[in-house]
């Protein structure tokens, strides 16, 4: 049987790049009606639930079973360092603002907040004006279904009878206490999504070698750009978010298993576009500090810039530190999670090449 790809396709990376855009601009004060920036994590939600299921289910094709302790091990080192490094940031950066407007709200906002943040709750906060971490909510829902799901697959597959009661009891358990229903739903759905088209792809060697699957991620683009249009023009809550996490999806798995010679495969895989992908993380987290860094220097010179102009800023800073931040906290604990995690593998199993996505 031919191996499942599990080969680096740094057009995900270009969708990354792409997602993040949006989100800058959603938070960036001052955008138009037309700008809706809810929707990059609605992809980003569907890629990883892909990703993760994928990589996972190749593993088990390829080694015989899911290494639970190194996927661990590797999920800690990317997220949680750079994370508790984040928050220390934006408690830096509230008790600055504090002093410099006397008025003790960011740092009670941040106070607040802190129990969230620290354990991976934000979905369940309550979200109040100025909490300046707030967009952490999407790391709470992703860490739980990192936690969750591989679990999950490892118990199915062991052919643990009650596992699929307990993954519904647990998701249902996750979902119930929320208060922000609406992100929640967002979420689970989105990595629902890439989760379950994954568990398809990876069940069925003929479609996972079907040709079309070019042509699927065109279709899915397209389809993308008309419910983001329907998000602006029609808003809801979460339905148009949902959508776009749908045929993200499809996306993902187009561009995954098609071919790399198609127009947009070019595109989102170009050197500049793929780089500023591979730098997302950092710049989720911190975008929001640069954001009011850019807003505050301007309000003290007495500058104002148009939308664009300063979007436009906010991003590029926001890109510059977030290549500093992978350059010197990032890529190294990430080769370190690596490194720890190869140890536990048997010799057949550290044999397997990793990429930047199985990492």
């Amino acid at each position: 049987m031919e191996k499942p790809q599990t080969a680096y396709r740094p057009e995900l990376d270009g969708v990354r790049a792409f997602c993040i855009l949006f989100t800058v601009a959603g938070h960036v004060p001052g955008q138009s009606d037309m700008i809706n920036g809810s929707v990059g994590v609605d992809v980003f939600f569907a890629l990883s639930g892909w990703l993760i299921t994928y990589l996972l289910l190749a593993e088990r094709k390829r080694n015989g079973r899911i290494d639970l302790g190194s996927f661990y091990i590797r999920r800690f080192f990317r997220i949680v360092p750079l994370y508790l490094l984040t928050i220390l940031f934006y408690f830096v950066a509230a008790s600055l603002l504090a002093m410099k407007t006397g008025s003790p709200l960011e740092v009670e906002n941040f106070q607040y907040g802190f129990p969230y943040f620290i354990s991976f709750n934000g979905e369940y906060m309550h979200h109040v004006d100025g909490l300046m971490f707030g967009h952490s909510w999407t790391l709470g829902i992703e860490e739980k279904f990192y936690i969750l799901w591989p679990c999950a697959l490892f118990f199915l597959f062991r052919g643990v009878a009650a596992a699929p009661v307990l993954l519904l009891a647990g998701i249902v358990a996750l979902i119930a206490p929320a208060h922000n229903f609406e992100l929640v739903i967002r979420g689970y759905a989105g990595l629902g999504f890439g989760a379950a088209l994954a568990w398809l792809v990876m069940g069925r060697d003929g479609l996972r070698d079907w040709p079309a699957w070019s042509r699927v991620s065109v279709l899915a683009s397209a389809a993308l750009a008309v419910a983001y249009a329907g998000s602006v023009l029609l808003p809801h809550a979460y339905a148009w978010n949902i959508l776009i996490s749908f045929f993200g999806a499809f996306l993902i798995a187009g561009l995954w298993l098609g071919r790399k010679e198609t127009w947009l495969s070019r595109v989102l895989a170009l050197r500049p576009i793929a780089a500023a992908g591979r730098l997302t993380y950092a710049v989720y987290l911190t975008h929001v500090l640069v954001i009011n860094a850019v807003a505050m220097a301007l309000g003290m010179a007495g500058l104002s810039l148009p939308w664009p102009a300063l979007f436009l800023v906010c991003y590029l800073l926001a890109l510059a530190a977030g290549l500093v931040l992978n350059r010197l906290v990032e890529a190294p604990l990430i080769e370190i999670g690596r490194r720890l995690a190869s140890r536990r593998r048997a010799p057949v199993e550290s044999a397997a090449p990793l990429t930047p996505e199985t990492r």
